[in-house]
């Protein structure tokens, strides 16, 4: 289940050095996907090429080395059991992050098509300045709202398995502030590049 500790948790292991608010944000969302399954296959440069889902390239487990290399955009491939099927069969998802007046757009589609998700992130209500930069728990404010949003919005839409309902130390957090959610449409197949 993703919980706030889970991801906190990966980003304590991972300890990623962050050159701005978008990256805190983006990297929550990596981390939100590693903890519910999803297996980075490319990340950076690999996972902006036009071919990123259907590139053999991405077919096994790679560092995140190069995820913010470009300014303000992100990307990641992931790969996913698909459920019910036998241990080889697997989904493909291609996740990019872009700034925009101060949003991190977050469009995430399958392979196929037909699962897309779209979050646009307030960056300035969830990350905080801090000198410490490998305090990570400094780092971030209403850090279980942001978690909440993600699984909810974009990781339900994805991955359709049993995910538990809210532990009760998240039942309490507040309303989402986040805008410009969307379901998913045959409009909206298209990603950006």
């Amino acid at each position: 289940m993703v919980t706030t500790h889970a991801v906190m948790g990966v980003i304590r292991s991972v300890m990623p050095a962050f050159r701005s608010n978008n990256d805190k944000v983006a990297f929550v969302v990596h981390a939100s996907f590693v903890v519910s399954g999803f297996i980075l296959t490319a990340t950076g440069r690999p996972a902006f090429a036009f071919d990123a889902l259907s590139s053999w390239t991405t077919e096994s487990l790679v560092g995140i080395a190069g995820w913010n290399e470009f300014d303000e955009e992100y990307a990641f491939v992931y790969k996913s059991p698909v459920k019910g099927s036998n241990k080889n069969t697997v989904k493909k998802f291609l996740v990019k992050c872009l700034e925009m007046n101060g949003k991190l757009l977050v469009d995430a589609i399958a392979e196929d098509g037909k699962e897309f998700a779209h979050l646009q992130i307030e960056v300035g209500n969830y990350t905080d300045e801090s000198r410490d930069e490998r305090d990570y728990d400094a780092q971030f404010k209403n850090f279980g709202k942001l978690v909440t949003d993600l699984r909810n919005v974009i990781l339900y839409k994805l991955k359709p398995v049993s995910f538990a309902t809210n532990s009760s130390s998240e039942k309490n957090e507040e309303p989402r502030d986040y805008v410009g959610i969307t379901s998913s449409s045959k409009k909206q197949k298209k990603i950006w590049a």
